[in-house]
């Protein structure tokens, strides 16, 4: 049975109960002090009765209470125990995020250092080259032309790139 449909029950059956006690009693052949006694006595056993619904019922109301009590106490429990799980997950999260980023810029940093240098080299050579007579600084500007131009034009595009992604680093800060 529901909740509901057990206090019907219980409310149903002391009432039944009363008046099939009450209805028994006023049609008995009996004096009025003998009907006054055993109306008290069948009142008394209906009262008593009725405490020990009474009885039933506020246990079963403190077990309903006790349980939802324990019920929610376990929730909460792994409510915050979820939570420091979590806590713990995003700080570690959190640190090989911050390992991975210095590293990342460590290597940005050197890739520039490296284009850099690189940009360089390949000034002092071709100066070099430029230096080595009029028919040599013929063929080698021709060379340079063929060779300097796209090795000048990758390290500007190097360079480039690496200032994008210093710079892109800098804002993510």
């Amino acid at each position: 049975m529901g909740k509901g449909n057990t206090s019907s029950f219980l409310l149903g059956a002391i009432i039944g109960g009363a008046s099939a006690a009450v209805t028994a009693l006023l049609f008995a052949p009996k004096s009025g002090r003998e009907l006054r006694a055993d109306i008290n006595q069948q009142a008394e056993s209906l009262r008593e009765t009725a405490m020990d619904y009474a009885d039933i019922a506020a246990e079963k109301g403190t077990v309903i209470r006790d349980t939802a009590t324990t019920a929610a106490d376990d929730i909460r429990a792994n409510l915050r125990e979820s939570a420091d799980n979590l806590k713990v997950q995003l700080n570690e999260v959190s640190d090989v995020a911050s390992s991975e980023y210095q590293v990342a810029r460590e290597e940005v940093e050197k890739a520039y250092q490296d284009s850099k240098e690189t940009a360089k080299d390949a000034s002092k050579e071709a100066e070099a080259e430029l230096a080595d007579g009029k028919k040599q600084a013929e063929k080698a500007n021709e060379k340079s032309k063929t060779t300097a131009q796209p090795l000048k034009a990758d390290a500007d595009k190097v360079a480039k790139d690496v200032k994008a992604t210093a710079k892109d680093h800098k804002e993510n800060k």
